[in-house]
């Protein structure tokens, strides 16, 4: 057999092969990300409805607190903080202000955990995002990310709750380039249930 017959299907056995492992890898990877989805979904759902001890109906807030990143430096800042009825999700919108830079953020959670531990006091697990946008005197920054909020919560009575907690992030940085993000954070607030 001379090199000019074999050449060709050398080559036509190479690209099959390598057809038939990335057809077999791609597989794989449908049938693992649907294994996962239908994974978090029920868990998701049993997690939610045997766990959720909040109030029901419309509550709305105020909340402070600082939030440093994983690369050091950090801000400060205030928030508004909603419970929609309709929805499962605790929502902030917050602001920081100085001399030269304004923040603004919006972050979402789902409590998959939110159990009585005595009396008023509560405890919460949760998912949830972020999206950042920073501006300053020479600065544009905007990162996304996915957020772990853990904390305690009082409720003396039913209108009323105060919460305390911390809320490890991790992220991306979008602009000015693109990088890790997120950090450490936390927050006291306060919440009417009306």
């Amino acid at each position: 057999m001379s090199l000019l017959t074999f050449f060709p299907f050398f080559y036509n056995f190479i690209i099959d092969s390598f057809k038939q492992k990335k057809i077999i890898n791609y597989r794989r990877r449908i049938n693992m990300k649907k294994t996962v989805i239908v994974i978090a979904l029920l868990a998701i759902l049993a997690t939610g409805t045997v766990f959720a001890d909040h109030p029901g109906g419309f509550g709305i807030g105020v909340q402070g607190g600082y939030h440093g990143g994983w690369r050091g430096g950090g801000a400060g800042g205030g928030a508004l903080t909603l419970k929609l009825p309709t929805m499962p999700i605790f929502w902030s919108i917050g602001a920081s202000l100085y001399e030269s830079y304004f923040g603004l953020s919006v972050a979402g959670d789902y409590y998959l955990i939110d159990q009585n531990l005595a009396g008023p006091l509560h405890w919460y697990f949760g998912v949830g995002g972020y999206v950042d946008l920073g501006v300053g005197d020479d600065y544009l920054g905007l990162g996304i990310g996915g957020r772990l909020p853990i904390g305690l919560s009082l409720q003396p009575v039913p209108l009323l709750e105060i919460f305390l907690q911390i809320v490890p992030s991790i992220g991306v940085g979008i602009l000015p380039g693109v990088g890790l993000g997120g950090g450490w954070g936390g927050n006291l607030g306060l919440r009417l249930w009306l």
